[in-house]
This record gives C-alpha cells, sequence and structure tokens, in this order.
C-alpha cells in the first residue's frame, strides 16, 4: 500500500493531469460499464430487461489494460456504470487498478449491497466518489420506481455509512436524484435529507431516448425554482450553468451541439466505445484490440459529423457546462462540490 505522502503526491499528480486536460479541452469523462447486472427493476432504465450472462465481463486485466490505455489521453474521471456496479465482487480490485493507472474512478449505485465493510473498502481502494440515487423523499414512492420494497431505507443506510467511512474529505459521497415528471416537490426535502445526513446532493435530468421508456419529463418550467434551492443549500452542488439549461432541454427535448466523443466517451462490458449510453449501437472501435489515439480520432470524427440534441443528462452536462461562460465560476464550483469539507 502506498505510505501516506505517496498518496498525496499521488492525488495532486492526477489532479494536476486532469486540470490540464480540461484546460486543453481534451477528454475528461470515461462511462465505464462494468456489468450490466442489477438487483433491481428501475421503471426508468431497460438494461435491466436484456439477457445477459454474467461471465461477459470485463476481466481485471481487461480493466488494466483500458486503464493503461486511456491513461495515453490523460488522467479522466471513470464513471463505473452497469447495471449496478456493486454486483461485482471484484469491484474493490477494478477501483485499485484504476487508480494505479491515473485516473479517478467514481460510480452511482442504488445502495442495496453497502455494508460497513464494503463502505470501508471501496472508499480507500481509491473511489474518488459515489453517489447514492434516491429520486423521492417518500419511501413508498421511491420503492415502487425501483421495483423493490426496502430500497430507500437500504439507500438512505448506504449514505450515512459512506459518510462514516470517508479517508479523505475529498472523498466525496452525494445523493442523486432524475428529476421527472413527478417529483420536483420531492427536491428540497431530498436536500435537507442530504443535509441532515451530512452528505452532498446532485440532479440529473431524465433521459428517455436509449430503449423503450416513456418521456417522463417534467410538465412546466423548472429552471428558476431549482437554481432558489440552490442558493439557500450549499449542499446543493450541481452545476448552475447545467440547471440554467433545463427549461430549454425540457422544450426541446434536450440540447443541441452534443460534446459526447469530444470531451466524453463510453466503454461498454465488451470494451466496445461509443460516444455515450445513448449510442451504445454506434460503436467506433474496440479499445481492447485497437489503439486508442485511433478510436479517439474516430470518436472526435463522429461527433463533428452527427448533430445530436437528444438529452441533457449530468454525465454530459458536467463536462460540457466546465467549459461554458463564465468558465471562472464553473471551476469554482466544481471545487466546492471536491473541497475538503
Amino acid at each position: 500500500m502506498l505510505t501516506r505522502t505517496r498518496k498525496e503526491l499521488h492525488y495532486q499528480y492526477r489532479s494536476a493531469r486532469l486540470a490540464w486536460g480540461m484546460l486543453r479541452r481534451r477528454f475528461i469523462h470515461c462511462n465505464l460499464q462494468v456489468t450490466w447486472r442489477c438487483n433491481f427493476r428501475c421503471k426508468i432504465c431497460d438494461f435491466w430487461k436484456i439477457p445477459y450472462d454474467p461471465d461477459d465481463e470485463l476481466s481485471l486485466d481487461d480493466i488494466r489494460l483500458i486503464g493503461r490505455k486511456l491513461n495515453r489521453l490523460g488522467t479522466l474521471i471513470v464513471s463505473l456504470a452497469g447495471g449496478e456496479p456493486l454486483m461485482r465482487e471484484d469491484l474493490f480490485d477494478v477501483i485499485t487498478i484504476l487508480n494505479e493507472e491515473n485516473h479517478f474512478p467514481i460510480l452511482i449505485t442504488n445502495g442495496w449491497f453497502v455494508d460497513e465493510a464494503l463502505a470501508t473498502d471501496i472508499l480507500r481502494a481509491g473511489l474518488q466518489e459515489i453517489s447514492v440515487s434516491v429520486d423521492y423523499a417518500d419511501p413508498e414512492k421511491h420503492d415502487a420506481q425501483r421495483g423493490r420494497k426496502g430500497a430507500w431505507e437500504r439507500a438512505i443506510r448506504a449514505l450515512e455509512l459512506l459518510h462514516k467511512h470517508r479517508p479523505d474529505r475529498r472523498n466525496r459521497v452525494h445523493m442523486i436524484s432524475v428529476l421527472m415528471d413527478d417529483n420536483l416537490e420531492e427536491i428540497e426535502p431530498l436536500v435537507k435529507l442530504a443535509r441532515e445526513i451530512g452528505v452532498t446532493y446532485m440532479l440529473s435530468l431524465y433521459s428517455w431516448n436509449r430503449g423503450t421508456k416513456p418521456r417522463r419529463l417534467p410538465d412546466g418550467h423548472v429552471t428558476e425554482h431549482l437554481l432558489a434551492l440552490k442558493r439557500s443549500y450549499p449542499e446543493f452542488v450541481t452545476l448552475t450553468s447545467y440547471i440554467e439549461r433545463f427549461d430549454q432541454a425540457i422544450a426541446e427535448g434536450g440540447i443541441g451541439n452534443c460534446q459526447t466523443g469530444r470531451l466524453l466517451m463510453n466503454i461498454d462490458n465488451r470494451g466496445n466505445v461509443a460516444r455515450c449510453t445513448e449510442t451504445l449501437d454506434e460503436p467506433v472501435g474496440n479499445i481492447l484490440r485497437e489503439d486508442v489515439l485511433d478510436i479517439r480520432d474516430r470518436l472526435l470524427a463522429r461527433q463533428a459529423g452527427r448533430e445530436c440534441s437528444q438529452c441533457w443528462t449530468s454525465c454530459r452536462g458536467f463536462a460540457e457546462c466546465l467549459y461554458t461562460k463564465p468558465r471562472l465560476r464553473q471551476f469554482k464550483e466544481f471545487l466546492i462540490s471536491t473541497k475538503r469539507r
């Protein structure tokens, strides 16, 4: 294990490389599907509906190869996606490998599998940030949405444990919600709940384009209401520039000039690389078998040659909003969301 001093130097090195990538407008974010397995049956997701062989997952050797190849692009925020990432029994090793390859691993979980031991292990392995999904302040509504009784209670307990076992205050723990057509009034109670637990709060706008999910965007204007909440609660750390475009995204079904393929990418469980989770059926190459710089060039060409305005999800919004004006505000808010507190 690295000594405390070496860990700090490694953190600063990765931070500097990530900042350099941001300044140069290079890739800064990668979604990595470590599993499609899931123990929930969420109404707003259709990944669990697809037949899936648990053996058809990236091995640890695959993860190391991917981490090493991505390292040629710079230090990236690597979001361990699913499915439910915590269903991988070797997730500790996945996190450790990506950390060693100079990336910042993060993940979103439903919280079901988090206990004292897991909360301690994954954070000490080098997980930089973990978000637990909670879409309603009402436990019954959340359980119904997630398709599993007890889901809300487990999610709240997960947030408490993860907050308790943070080895460093820079290991961020968020409550995260998806804004839909029936939970706008739930957001303030959820922010208050996050504050009580001691964690921060983030929000993403629902996207229905992948699969056959129903359109469930809010009806009407929401931006001013959400910005007022952000001004009132410092725990609400979603970037202002991301929230400012919610009304436009709702009215138009998304935001144009999509930068997926330029600032962020998606790698599935077989190593196939696409611009995002909405374009899994449009891969540009396989990172396990091909040169990452060739794949990067194909992603850039695909992004430049195709107009897309079909979503405004948080992974896309985070990457793009860091480059919108006023940039100083975006970087300040980003630092606040990751600072020691």
